[in-house]
C-alpha cells in the first residue's frame, strides 16, 4: 500500500538507528563482560586459598590452624563479666555461650571458629591488630623479647 502520506525513511535515519543499535549491543557486551571478570576475579582469591598448591615455595600464605586452641566460649570467659558475649570482629556479631571459638595467641583476641579460620586460609595476621598469629621461631630471635602487656579486648 502505497499512499501519498509514507515516505522511506531518510538516509539520516538509517544511519542514527544504525548507530543506536550498535551502541546497544556493544553496552550489552561490555556489562556482560565486566560481570564476568568481576565474578572470576571474586572467586580467585578463595580458590587460591583453598587450593594452597599454587605457591612456588610450596607453602600455604595462610596459618595452620591445628595449632590454634579451639574451645566452647562460656560466659565467664569474659573478663568483665556482665552484659552481651564478645564481639567478633570478623563478622561483627556478638560470640554466644556454646558457640566454638578460637583465641589468638599472641593478641588473645577471639573469634567464631568459621570466621577466623576463613581469615587465616588467606591472611598470617589478626584481622583486628594485624598482630602475627605464630609467633617467629626461637633460630628467628636475635635477642630475647621483652614481656607483652596484655591490651585490653
Amino acid at each position: 500500500m502505497t499512499s501519498p502520506e509514507h515516505h522511506p525513511p531518510s538516509k539520516a535515519t538509517v544511519i542514527f538507528s544504525f548507530v543506536t543499535v550498535s551502541f546497544t549491543g556493544i553496552a550489552v557486551l561490555a556489562v556482560v563482560i565486566l560481570f564476568c571478570q568481576y565474578r572470576v576475579r571474586g572467586r580467585a582469591p578463595v580458590s587460591a586459598a583453598v587450593a594452597g598448591g599454587n605457591n612456588p615455595e610450596g607453602r600455604r600464605a595462610g596459618v595452620d590452624i591445628t595449632k590454634l586452641p579451639e574451645f566452647a566460649y562460656a560466659e565467664s570467659a569474659r573478663r568483665d563479666g556482665g552484659g552481651d558475649g564478645e564481639q567478633c570482629s570478623v563478622c561483627l556479631g556478638t560470640v554466644q555461650a556454646g558457640e566454638m571459638v578460637r583465641r589468638l595467641p599472641l593478641c588473645k583476641h577471639l573469634y567464631h571458629v568459621e570466621c577466623i579460620d576463613m581469615w587465616l586460609a588467606s591472611h598470617t595476621t589478626c584481622p583486628l591488630c594485624r598482630a602475627d598469629v605464630e609467633p617467629p621461631g626461637e633460630d628467628d630471635q636475635a635477642a630475647p623479647a621483652e614481656p607483652q602487656q596484655e591490651l585490653p579486648v
